[in-house]
Protein backbone atom coordinates (compact mmCIF):
# COMPACT_ATOMS: atom_id res chain seq x y z
CA UNK A 1 0.00 0.00 0.00
CA UNK A 2 1.58 3.72 -0.78
CA UNK A 3 2.38 5.91 1.83
CA UNK A 4 0.59 9.54 0.93
CA UNK A 5 1.84 12.46 2.94
CA UNK A 6 0.90 16.25 2.75
CA UNK A 7 3.73 18.42 3.94
CA UNK A 8 5.29 21.84 3.61
CA UNK A 9 8.80 21.66 1.31
CA UNK A 10 11.63 21.00 3.34
CA UNK A 11 15.26 21.67 1.27
CA UNK A 12 16.06 23.04 -1.85
CA UNK A 13 14.93 19.71 -3.63
CA UNK A 14 11.63 20.07 -2.56
CA UNK A 15 10.88 23.31 -3.22
CA UNK A 16 12.00 23.16 -6.66
CA UNK A 17 10.04 19.86 -6.69
CA UNK A 18 7.31 22.51 -5.70
CA UNK A 19 7.50 25.55 -8.32
CA UNK A 20 8.14 22.83 -11.05
CA UNK A 21 5.06 20.80 -10.58
CA UNK A 22 2.75 24.27 -10.64
CA UNK A 23 4.71 25.87 -13.64
CA UNK A 24 4.33 22.77 -15.66
CA UNK A 25 0.59 21.39 -14.64
CA UNK A 26 -0.96 24.59 -13.66
CA UNK A 27 0.71 27.57 -15.80
CA UNK A 28 1.92 25.71 -19.20
CA UNK A 29 -1.11 24.23 -19.29
CA UNK A 30 -3.75 26.51 -18.36
CA UNK A 31 -2.09 30.08 -18.73
CA UNK A 32 0.58 29.71 -21.11
CA UNK A 33 0.78 33.90 -21.88
CA UNK A 34 1.10 33.96 -17.87
CA UNK A 35 4.68 33.69 -16.17
CA UNK A 36 5.43 31.69 -13.30
CA UNK A 37 7.46 33.76 -10.45
CA UNK A 38 8.66 31.34 -7.54
CA UNK A 39 9.60 34.29 -5.63
CA UNK A 40 6.02 36.02 -5.40
CA UNK A 41 5.31 37.71 -2.35
CA UNK A 42 2.25 34.90 -1.73
CA UNK A 43 4.65 32.41 -1.26
CA UNK A 44 6.37 34.28 1.94
CA UNK A 45 3.49 35.20 3.87
CA UNK A 46 3.31 33.37 7.39
CA UNK A 47 -0.30 33.07 6.82
CA UNK A 48 0.18 31.24 3.37
CA UNK A 49 1.05 27.62 3.67
CA UNK A 50 2.32 25.59 1.08
CA UNK A 51 2.23 21.98 0.69
CA UNK A 52 3.67 19.29 -1.77
CA UNK A 53 1.58 16.10 -1.54
CA UNK A 54 4.16 12.90 -2.09
CA UNK A 55 3.61 9.09 -2.60
CA UNK A 56 6.10 6.98 -1.09
CA UNK A 57 8.34 10.07 -0.89
CA UNK A 58 7.88 11.10 -4.61
CA UNK A 59 6.23 14.43 -5.28
CA UNK A 60 3.32 13.85 -6.93
CA UNK A 61 1.35 17.20 -6.47
CA UNK A 62 1.14 20.67 -4.77
CA UNK A 63 -1.36 22.81 -3.32
CA UNK A 64 -1.37 25.64 -0.71
CA UNK A 65 -3.53 26.64 2.14
CA UNK A 66 -4.33 30.63 2.74
CA UNK A 67 -5.47 31.54 6.15
CA UNK A 68 -8.29 34.11 5.22
CA UNK A 69 -9.32 34.98 8.78
CA UNK A 70 -10.49 32.87 11.40
CA UNK A 71 -13.57 31.21 9.90
CA UNK A 72 -11.82 31.13 6.25
CA UNK A 73 -9.35 29.12 3.80
CA UNK A 74 -8.66 29.33 0.44
CA UNK A 75 -6.61 26.30 -1.19
CA UNK A 76 -4.22 27.92 -4.13
CA UNK A 77 -2.75 26.54 -7.23
CA UNK A 78 -3.58 22.79 -6.90
CA UNK A 79 -2.22 20.63 -9.53
CA UNK A 80 -0.99 16.69 -9.35
CA UNK A 81 1.49 15.51 -11.87
CA UNK A 82 -0.18 14.67 -15.24
CA UNK A 83 1.34 10.97 -15.05
CA UNK A 84 -0.13 10.70 -11.64
CA UNK A 85 -3.39 11.67 -12.95
CA UNK A 86 -7.10 10.05 -13.34
CA UNK A 87 -5.85 7.66 -10.51
CA UNK A 88 -7.84 9.48 -7.65
CA UNK A 89 -4.51 11.13 -6.24
CA UNK A 90 -6.00 14.44 -6.90
CA UNK A 91 -9.23 13.79 -4.85
CA UNK A 92 -6.95 12.22 -2.08
CA UNK A 93 -5.09 15.28 -1.85
CA UNK A 94 -7.72 17.84 -1.87
CA UNK A 95 -9.54 15.91 1.12
CA UNK A 96 -5.98 15.90 3.05
CA UNK A 97 -6.01 19.37 2.43
CA UNK A 98 -9.58 19.62 3.73
CA UNK A 99 -8.85 17.46 7.05
CA UNK A 100 -5.83 19.76 7.45
CA UNK A 101 -8.26 22.83 7.26
CA UNK A 102 -10.59 21.41 9.73
CA UNK A 103 -7.66 20.69 12.26
CA UNK A 104 -6.47 23.97 12.01
CA UNK A 105 -10.01 25.07 12.88
CA UNK A 106 -11.66 26.35 9.25
CA UNK A 107 -15.26 26.29 8.96
CA UNK A 108 -14.96 27.28 5.25
CA UNK A 109 -12.92 26.64 2.37
CA UNK A 110 -12.77 28.23 -1.55
CA UNK A 111 -10.72 27.95 -4.82
CA UNK A 112 -10.65 29.49 -8.32
CA UNK A 113 -11.16 26.40 -10.35
CA UNK A 114 -10.02 26.60 -13.74
CA UNK A 115 -12.73 26.42 -16.01
CA UNK A 116 -11.49 22.29 -17.28
CA UNK A 117 -11.10 21.70 -13.65
CA UNK A 118 -15.19 22.76 -12.53
CA UNK A 119 -16.56 18.96 -13.07
CA UNK A 120 -13.76 17.39 -11.10
CA UNK A 121 -14.67 20.14 -7.83
CA UNK A 122 -18.42 19.99 -8.10
CA UNK A 123 -17.54 15.79 -8.11
CA UNK A 124 -15.77 16.60 -4.30
CA UNK A 125 -18.93 18.66 -3.16
CA UNK A 126 -17.77 22.24 -4.32
CA UNK A 127 -20.62 24.56 -5.48
CA UNK A 128 -20.13 27.59 -7.34
CA UNK A 129 -21.55 30.75 -5.39
CA UNK A 130 -20.06 34.04 -4.06
CA UNK A 131 -17.55 32.26 -1.45
CA UNK A 132 -15.65 34.72 1.02
CA UNK A 133 -11.80 35.63 -0.49
CA UNK A 134 -10.60 38.69 -0.33
CA UNK A 135 -8.90 38.50 -3.23
CA UNK A 136 -11.11 39.12 -6.76
CA UNK A 137 -12.49 36.66 -8.88
CA UNK A 138 -11.00 35.98 -12.13
CA UNK A 139 -12.47 35.86 -15.55
CA UNK A 140 -10.41 32.59 -16.31
CA UNK A 141 -11.74 30.82 -13.19
CA UNK A 142 -14.79 29.85 -11.45
CA UNK A 143 -14.78 30.21 -7.60
CA UNK A 144 -15.89 27.59 -5.82
CA UNK A 145 -16.42 26.62 -2.23
CA UNK A 146 -17.13 24.50 0.59
CA UNK A 147 -18.46 24.11 4.31
CA UNK A 148 -16.42 22.10 6.35
CA UNK A 149 -17.64 20.03 9.43
CA UNK A 150 -17.18 21.34 12.63
CA UNK A 151 -16.63 18.03 14.93
CA UNK A 152 -15.01 20.02 18.18
CA UNK A 153 -16.53 23.20 20.13
CA UNK A 154 -13.97 26.28 20.46
CA UNK A 155 -13.11 26.47 24.27
CA UNK A 156 -11.24 29.03 26.30
CA UNK A 157 -7.37 29.08 25.49
CA UNK A 158 -5.87 26.06 27.84
CA UNK A 159 -2.41 24.87 28.72
CA UNK A 160 -2.46 21.21 28.05
CA UNK A 161 0.38 18.60 28.40
CA UNK A 162 1.60 16.79 25.14
CA UNK A 163 -0.21 13.57 25.08
CA UNK A 164 -1.46 11.01 22.29
CA UNK A 165 -4.51 12.11 22.80
CA UNK A 166 -4.37 15.70 21.13
CA UNK A 167 -0.99 14.85 18.99
CA UNK A 168 -2.73 14.86 15.63
CA UNK A 169 -2.89 18.91 15.85
CA UNK A 170 -0.09 19.49 16.76
CA UNK A 171 1.82 17.34 14.11
CA UNK A 172 -0.62 18.62 11.32
CA UNK A 173 0.96 22.06 12.59
CA UNK A 174 4.45 20.72 11.98
CA UNK A 175 3.31 19.31 8.73
CA UNK A 176 2.22 22.70 7.93
CA UNK A 177 5.76 24.30 8.50
CA UNK A 178 4.83 25.72 11.73
CA UNK A 179 8.22 24.87 14.18
CA UNK A 180 7.17 25.39 18.21
CA UNK A 181 11.02 26.87 18.85
CA UNK A 182 11.52 30.41 17.31
CA UNK A 183 15.19 30.17 16.69
CA UNK A 184 15.64 26.57 14.28
CA UNK A 185 13.10 24.75 12.60
CA UNK A 186 12.66 21.81 14.09
CA UNK A 187 9.55 20.69 12.18
CA UNK A 188 11.46 18.21 10.35
CA UNK A 189 12.70 16.56 13.05
CA UNK A 190 10.16 16.38 15.06
CA UNK A 191 7.83 14.91 12.11
CA UNK A 192 10.72 12.20 11.58
CA UNK A 193 10.68 10.77 15.05
CA UNK A 194 6.50 10.88 14.97
CA UNK A 195 6.88 8.72 11.94
CA UNK A 196 9.11 6.48 14.23
CA UNK A 197 6.62 6.32 16.87
CA UNK A 198 4.18 9.01 18.29
CA UNK A 199 5.05 8.12 21.75
CA UNK A 200 9.05 9.06 21.04
CA UNK A 201 7.93 12.32 20.04
CA UNK A 202 5.92 13.03 23.43
CA UNK A 203 8.65 11.65 25.05
CA UNK A 204 11.32 13.71 23.78
CA UNK A 205 9.35 16.78 24.64
CA UNK A 206 8.59 15.99 27.95
CA UNK A 207 11.83 14.48 29.00
CA UNK A 208 14.03 16.08 31.49
CA UNK A 209 16.81 14.34 31.24
CA UNK A 210 19.60 13.73 28.52
CA UNK A 211 20.70 16.68 26.34
CA UNK A 212 19.27 19.52 23.56
CA UNK A 213 20.84 20.89 20.58
CA UNK A 214 21.90 24.38 20.16
CA UNK A 215 21.37 26.60 16.88
CA UNK A 216 24.84 25.21 16.08
CA UNK A 217 24.83 21.46 16.69
CA UNK A 218 26.22 22.00 20.38
CA UNK A 219 24.91 19.47 22.80
CA UNK A 220 24.01 21.02 26.19
CA UNK A 221 22.73 18.95 29.21
CA UNK A 222 18.48 19.67 29.28
CA UNK A 223 17.63 22.48 31.86
CA UNK A 224 14.77 21.27 33.97
CA UNK A 225 11.83 22.47 31.85
CA UNK A 226 8.03 22.34 31.27
CA UNK A 227 5.87 22.07 27.69
CA UNK A 228 2.41 22.75 26.95
CA UNK A 229 0.14 22.83 24.34
CA UNK A 230 -2.22 25.54 23.51
CA UNK A 231 -5.55 24.09 23.31
CA UNK A 232 -8.99 25.73 22.57
CA UNK A 233 -10.70 22.48 21.72
CA UNK A 234 -7.81 22.45 18.36
CA UNK A 235 -4.12 23.27 18.49
CA UNK A 236 -3.53 26.39 18.93
CA UNK A 237 0.52 26.63 19.61
CA UNK A 238 2.97 26.01 22.39
CA UNK A 239 4.65 27.80 25.59
CA UNK A 240 7.62 25.97 27.51
CA UNK A 241 9.53 26.84 30.74
CA UNK A 242 12.95 26.41 31.18
CA UNK A 243 15.16 27.11 34.25
CA UNK A 244 17.51 26.32 36.96
CA UNK A 245 16.98 24.99 40.08
CA UNK A 246 17.34 27.45 43.18
CA UNK A 247 17.99 30.80 41.25
CA UNK A 248 16.83 32.79 38.82
CA UNK A 249 20.11 32.77 36.61
CA UNK A 250 19.86 31.47 32.97
CA UNK A 251 23.10 29.67 31.73
CA UNK A 252 24.05 31.98 28.45
CA UNK A 253 22.94 29.88 25.51
CA UNK A 254 19.57 30.59 27.11
CA UNK A 255 17.66 33.48 25.93
CA UNK A 256 14.69 33.58 28.43
CA UNK A 257 13.17 31.37 30.84
CA UNK A 258 9.70 31.47 28.33
CA UNK A 259 9.26 30.79 24.92
CA UNK A 260 5.69 30.83 23.08
CA UNK A 261 4.98 30.47 19.17
CA UNK A 262 1.17 30.18 17.91
CA UNK A 263 0.50 28.78 14.78
CA UNK A 264 -0.01 31.32 12.02
CA UNK A 265 -3.60 30.08 11.58
CA UNK A 266 -4.64 30.94 15.48
CA UNK A 267 -2.68 34.51 15.44
CA UNK A 268 -4.02 37.93 16.24
CA UNK A 269 -6.51 36.68 18.70
CA UNK A 270 -4.97 37.12 21.64
CA UNK A 271 -3.41 33.87 22.83
CA UNK A 272 -0.16 34.15 23.07
CA UNK A 273 -1.13 37.03 26.00
CA UNK A 274 -3.75 34.47 27.36
CA UNK A 275 -0.68 31.44 27.16
CA UNK A 276 1.91 33.60 28.91
CA UNK A 277 -0.78 34.43 31.88
CA UNK A 278 -1.49 30.86 32.49
CA UNK A 279 2.42 30.14 32.29
CA UNK A 280 3.48 32.66 34.75
CA UNK A 281 2.13 30.78 38.25
CA UNK A 282 3.72 27.90 36.86
CA UNK A 283 7.36 29.37 36.73
CA UNK A 284 6.34 30.38 40.81
CA UNK A 285 5.67 26.76 41.41
CA UNK A 286 8.76 26.23 39.80
CA UNK A 287 10.43 28.39 42.27
CA UNK A 288 11.37 31.71 40.31
CA UNK A 289 11.13 34.74 41.64
CA UNK A 290 11.06 36.86 38.29
CA UNK A 291 10.65 35.26 34.81
CA UNK A 292 13.11 36.85 32.04
CA UNK A 293 11.58 36.97 28.27
CA UNK A 294 13.31 37.86 25.39
CA UNK A 295 12.22 38.71 21.68
CA UNK A 296 13.74 40.42 18.23
CA UNK A 297 13.79 44.65 18.41
CA UNK A 298 11.31 44.67 15.55
CA UNK A 299 9.30 41.85 17.37
CA UNK A 300 6.21 43.78 18.47
CA UNK A 301 3.39 41.46 18.62
CA UNK A 302 5.72 39.78 21.19
CA UNK A 303 6.58 43.11 23.28
CA UNK A 304 3.14 43.62 23.69
CA UNK A 305 2.46 40.34 24.75
CA UNK A 306 5.03 40.63 27.18
CA UNK A 307 4.41 44.10 28.59
CA UNK A 308 0.30 43.28 29.34
CA UNK A 309 1.75 40.29 31.77
CA UNK A 310 3.60 42.96 34.00
CA UNK A 311 6.96 42.68 31.85
CA UNK A 312 9.61 45.55 32.22
CA UNK A 313 12.60 46.29 29.57
CA UNK A 314 15.35 45.55 31.30
CA UNK A 315 17.55 46.64 28.18
CA UNK A 316 19.08 44.64 25.03
CA UNK A 317 21.38 41.27 25.27
CA UNK A 318 22.80 39.12 22.38
CA UNK A 319 21.96 35.60 21.74
CA UNK A 320 25.83 33.32 21.54
CA UNK A 321 25.20 33.88 17.57
CA UNK A 322 25.46 37.94 18.36
CA UNK A 323 22.13 38.49 17.08
CA UNK A 324 20.24 41.25 19.37
CA UNK A 325 17.47 40.59 21.89
CA UNK A 326 14.89 42.91 23.61
CA UNK A 327 15.08 41.63 27.60
CA UNK A 328 11.86 41.99 29.26
CA UNK A 329 11.72 40.84 33.40
CA UNK A 330 8.11 39.83 34.92
CA UNK A 331 8.21 39.57 38.68
CA UNK A 332 6.56 37.00 40.48
CA UNK A 333 7.01 37.50 44.04
CA UNK A 334 3.24 39.56 43.92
Amino acid sequence: MSDYVLSRPRGDAEWAAYHELRRSEIFDRYYPDKIYDPEDADEFSAFNLPHLFFGDGEPLGTIRIDCLDRHHAAFRLIAIRSASQRQGLGGLMLRMAEERAVAFGFDEVSLNAALPALAFYQRHGYTVGPWFDPNPEREDSVRVGKRLPRPRTRQPLALVSPSLDKIAGYVAALEAGWSPSTTRDVSGEQLALNRESPVKLITELTRQDGTTALNDGTRVPRLPNRVFWLDNGEFCGSINLRYQRGTDALPPQVSGHIGYAVVPWKRRRGYATEALRLMLPVARECGLTRAQLTCDPDNEPSQRVILKNGGVLEGQVQTPEGAPKLSFWIDLSA
